[in-house]
């Protein structure tokens, strides 16, 4: 069985010589790779998708903990389902979980369901602080009032029909170019707003992903007895 050490954090100002001091202390023999795409975007589901094929049949991928893996459940749902079509196991070393087992499965279950509670429990926080907010006397409604004038924008537009650049308006009114990028293209700054949006209420699924997730590994558990994967052992040499 080979063994692919996966350490990854989500920006190249992190340290990951922790991470393979305890892959390597796991697993001295294993592949070693490396990334900085662990999170929730969309290049981080690119990131595992090339560990994926990377792995042959009867392989593992070996992570520190969950969080190395991603941390939006719709992803999570998403690779570890991949995984075992594909045959390929997955351990995470310091959860203490090998997706092989019935029981690494059921614990991982029970950790995503723990997750998503938290979550859920944060969402209703959140909630419950923005309403308690919003009926205050002092509030006067969300995000920070524009210092730009009305006259300002005009000049700002006045000026790109003119054939100014956007960094030639940005030097002459004093405003970064990525605003007046965006007050001169209202189309682009409306579609960048919506995917913004909709990233916020695909978040906010978790619950319904979650569900999903479980009923995934339920029937994983009642195929249990056609499988015939080995446990790998951490080398402890």
């Amino acid at each position: 069985m080979k063994t692919f050490l996966v350490a990854r954090c989500s920006s190249p100002t992190q340290n990951l010589d922790s991470q393979i001091a305890e892959l390597k202390a796991a697993y001295p023999d294993g592949e070693l790779h490396t990334g900085y795409r662990s999170g929730v975007s969309a290049k981080n589901k690119e990131e595992l998708q090339k560990l994926l094929d990377m792995a042959d049949k009867g392989s593992q991928l070996v992570f520190l903990r969950l969080s190395r893996v991603c941390r939006s459940m719709e992803q999570f749902l998403w690779f570890f389902k991949a995984a075992d079509d594909k045959g390929v196991n997955i351990v995470l070393l310091k959860d203490q979980i090998d997706f092989s087992t019935a029981t690494g499965r059921m614990c991982a279950s029970m950790l995503f369901s723990i997750i998503t509670w938290q979550r859920e429990i944060q969402m209703e926080n959140i909630r419950e602080g923005r309403k308690a907010k919003e009926k205050s006397p002092k509030f006067k409604g969300w995000g920070r009032k524009s210092k730009v004038t009305d006259a300002r924008r005009k000049r700002i537009l006045q000026l790109r029909e003119e054939g100014k650049t956007l960094k030639q308006i940005a030097e002459e009114v004093n405003l970064s170019v990525a605003y007046i990028h965006r007050l001169t293209n209202p189309d682009k700054a409306k579609r960048y707003n919506q995917d913004h949006l909709k990233r916020e209420r695909e978040k906010s699924q978790n619950e319904i992903v979650s569900q999903k997730f479980l009923g995934t590994w339920d029937n994983l558990e009642r195929a249990e007895p056609t499988k015939k994967k080995a446990s790998p052992t951490p080398n402890t040499r």
